[in-house]
């Protein structure tokens, strides 16, 4: 049995795919790379169509990697008169976010989807405070300098100190604790009393919940919070991708 598509429908396809492009992306370049170390590096783009774009801290965008393939990142910065944005890539696995990012050179064309909205937190005058993990810091960096509280708390579970204490010293990201991950969870207990202790400090705190799927439902599991609470999943096990 021949599963291949045929022909016909794969030029479909295809001009389906360039229309929507020509319709929704936006058409950029990579024009910096900045590697912090081996696990992580910060991706420029700029382009014409990336100016007077409106873009509020916590919005996402999509980076279309060939095909129907995209991956989301929650941009650091825009910079609206000058057409550039800046991306922090965790170069942690084999999937075709860290394929793109690993193999990708200044001059390299890119395209895009958005930005739109992923985490919306309109003003407020209460601390924030961001919980998640490597996939969290362009959030954290976003929110600690574009973000407009008056103080913004990050705590993070992440697989090694040596390889993201040199990102957060990078990115200006100050005061943040990090929970080293341990086999079965293990870890999670610690994160949540430390979480627990942030909250106490100022119940009413803007809470953000961001990263793992299984480590958001563990930590909200019964967690007593008066301000509010936004989560975000970035991924779970077993699946990649998740917008």
């Amino acid at each position: 049995m021949n599963d291949a598509l045929p022909r016909s429908a794969v030029k479909a396809a295809g001009r389906f795919e360039a229309s929507v492009q020509k319709l929704f992306a936006r058409s950029a370049k990579v024009v910096a790379i900045d590697d912090i170390n081996p696990a992580f590096r910060i991706i420029t783009l700029a382009g014409e169509a990336l100016r007077g774009v409106a873009w509020t801290p916590g919005d996402k965008i999509q980076l279309q990697l060939g095909g129907w393939v995209q991956r989301t990142y929650t941009p650091l910065d825009w910079d609206a008169d000058g057409g550039r944005t800046r991306i922090l890539v965790h170069l942690h696995a084999g999937g075709p976010g860290s394929q793109w990012a690993r193999s990708v050179r200044a001059g390299d064309a890119a395209v895009l989807f958005g930005p739109r909205k992923s985490i919306a937190l309109p003003p407020s005058p209460a601390p924030t405070i961001v919980v998640g993990d490597e996939t969290s810091l362009g959030l954290a960096a976003a929110l600690t300098h574009h973000g407009g509280a008056p103080a913004v708390h990050v705590l993070l579970e992440v697989a090694e100190l040596a390889s993201t204490l040199p990102v957060l010293t990078r990115l200006g990201i100050g005061g943040a604790q990090l929970c080293v991950r341990r086999e079965h969870d293990a870890h999670v207990p610690a994160l949540s009393a430390s979480l627990v202790a942030l909250l106490v400090l100022d119940a009413r705190a803007d809470l953000v919940l961001t990263g793992r799927a299984a480590t958001i439902s563990r930590l909200v599991r019964g967690l007593q919070h008066s301000g509010k609470r936004h989560t975000k999943a970035y991924w779970a096990d077993g699946k990649r991708g998740l917008d």
